[in-house]
């Protein structure tokens, strides 16, 4: 009995210490995903496994970098450098090779740029998000990692590219206790969206200066278009092995997009025979965009006759960079069959969506539409946005943000000579936006525009004000707020514009402003907002008096 009732205490105090120790162990893990989560990383920017290439296709690239990524020999260079003319599927080949690391335990991040998104300022978050996936993908990185951002809180969310690098990159891969178990590969896809040439200066020479503490089991695949800055710096470059996508054989190409027209046309049920395939595929001059925007083009439909738009593509007679220009002439006089009024809606719309300073979705474009000074511009958006579906994300949902599904759509409609008719000029946009987004403000702010129960108590501590302020202030106002007067900035001056201009900075309304961009944790806006205000009223007034 004696016997037992000390091997019962012995269990006991043995469970005590075990539960003891994984409390520890959760509470330690709970603190470093607060440490990390404070780091400043980018969103929506990671694998998409939608956008791979079609089994079957592109395999000659594919083997090369994956014989390239599988190589054991820690001389192999760790950056593969793949680059290539717009449309040629750079994008479709690295969330390829993104997904196939994943299967394989391989995968270290995945970091996809967007020209669409550069008011974003993605650049500076590039090297944080890296770092904050390979601590996901080798724990032992975590704790060093949370040390490193709790010891310099000004880190977190630093601008500072080349210190983010050291910091969070280098300095804890080389802390670590062994190498690296089998290679880890980061994508970086398509570098030159990121933004203007000084914008990648630093990553470039971060990447194009190898640092003896990188592990040589990590690989880098990096995506961009053969831009003079990119070529100069990584062609340089002993540690990157360079392949470009333009000099792959046509035979090859042509043979993967005919496969992916022949199933493309299959699913939309098209009845369309193997030379129509291979004829559409030899017109795509080796252009993946080109041929998804052919498929939809010759998509089944009411009142679409699938064979009469195939002979309107064959019959046209582009090639090479004004392939895509025909097809986006085509798909948009399909659209718009010459009606004035409608082409007039078009521009008004996309001069919209084009100068906003960032995406937003058809509810909060209607918002601000209405509130324009033409009649004619006060009409629901959805009317043109609805049928454009093969150029543009959100169109079918009032609350998705409105995105092309290509930049080069956005680069064909600011070009007057490629897009004619359907060329979007600036016009009088920013003055037409600065009113309405005033007006919006002006209808919209109210005193404790969340509803909340007292002021006396930090942001912070209020558990439900994220749903507060999904509810009470939606994305029309919240842009409002933050950029009224930079298109302020841009417009032209008139008496009406400036007394809605001092009806927001000079009644109650600028707190209850203020209050919205405190809550948003965008109050640093506001005197950036009001000192370029200030230097526009003060500029024109002086203008006028002259």
């Amino acid at each position: 009995m004696q016997d037992l009732r000390d091997q019962a205490l012995l269990d006991v105090q043995v469970g005590v210490q075990q539960v003891r120790q994984d409390l520890s162990v959760g509470i330690q893990q709970i603190q470093e995903d607060l440490t990390l989560d404070s780091l400043v990383c980018a969103s929506q920017v990671r694998l998409d496994t939608g956008k791979k290439c079609l089994d079957g296709t592109r395999t000659k690239i594919l083997n090369e970098i994956l014989d390239w990524m599988n190589n054991p020999n820690p001389a192999t260079p760790p950056i593969f450098w793949l680059y290539g003319q717009a449309g040629r599927g750079k994008s479709a080949i690295t969330h390829t090779i993104a997904l196939h690391a994943q299967n394989l335990g391989m995968f270290g991040s995945c970091f996809c740029f967007s020209r669409t998104r550069q008011h974003e300022r993605l650049h500076v978050k590039l090297f944080t998000t890296i770092a904050r996936d390979l601590a996901d993908h080798d724990l032992r990185l975590r704790p060093i990692l949370a040390k490193v951002v709790t010891n310099s809180h000004s880190l977190r969310d630093t601008a500072d590219i080349a210190e983010q690098w050291r910091k969070f990159i280098l300095e804890p891969l080389a802390e670590l206790e062994g190498p690296l178990s089998q290679n880890v590969i980061v994508v970086i896809d398509a570098l030159d969206e990121s933004g203007a040439e000084a914008t990648r200066e630093k990553i470039l020479g971060i990447l194009a200066a190898y640092d003896e503490r990188f592990p040589a089991n990590i690989r880098i695949v990096l995506t961009s278009q053969p831009i003079k800055d990119i070529g100069q710096k990584l062609l340089e470059s002993n540690h990157v092995q360079a392949r470009s996508l333009d000099d792959v054989e046509v035979e090859s190409v042509t043979r993967d997009i005919a496969h992916y027209i022949s199933t493309t046309l299959k699913k939309l049920c098209a009845a369309f025979s193997n030379r129509d395939v291979e004829q559409l595929a030899v017109k795509s001059n080796g252009l993946f965009k080109w041929a998804y925007l052919a498929c939809d083009f010759l998509h089944p439909g009411i009142g679409v006759i699938p064979s009469k738009r195939f002979h309107k593509i064959m019959s046209h007679a582009g090639d090479g960079a004004n392939l895509l220009d025909d097809i986006y002439t085509m798909s948009l006089k399909d659209l718009i069959p010459g009606d004035t009024d409608v082409l007039e809606r078009f521009h008004s719309v996309m001069r919209q969506i084009l100068w906003s300073r960032e995406p937003l979705s058809i509810s909060a474009l209607d918002s601000m539409h209405c509130k324009f000074t033409q009649e004619d511009d006060r009409f629901p958006v959805g009317t043109i946005l609805g049928c454009m579906v093969s150029f543009l994300t959100g169109t079918t949902d009032f609350s998705t943000p409105i995105c092309p599904l290509h930049a080069l759509f956005y680069d064909f409609l600011l070009d007057k000579k490629r897009s004619g008719e359907f060329f979007i000029d600036e016009a009088d946009v920013h003055h037409e936006l600065a009113l309405a987004l005033l007006c919006v403000m002006r209808d919209s702010l109210q005193f404790n525009i969340c509803g909340l129960e007292t002021s006396y108590v930090r942001n912070s501590a209020v558990t439900d004000l994220a749903m507060k302020i999904e509810k009470h202030i939606p994305l029309h106002l919240l842009y409002s707020c933050q950029f009224w007067a930079t298109h302020l900035h841009d417009s032209t001056f008139d008496t009406d514009l400036a007394k809605h201009v001092m009806d927001i900075v000079t009644g109650e309304r600028i707190l209850f402003w203020m209050e919205v961009l405190g809550v948003c944790k965008c109050i640093g806006e506001a005197d950036r907002a009001l000192t370029s205000a200030e230097g526009w009223l003060q500029v024109n007034m002086l203008y006028c008096i002259s």
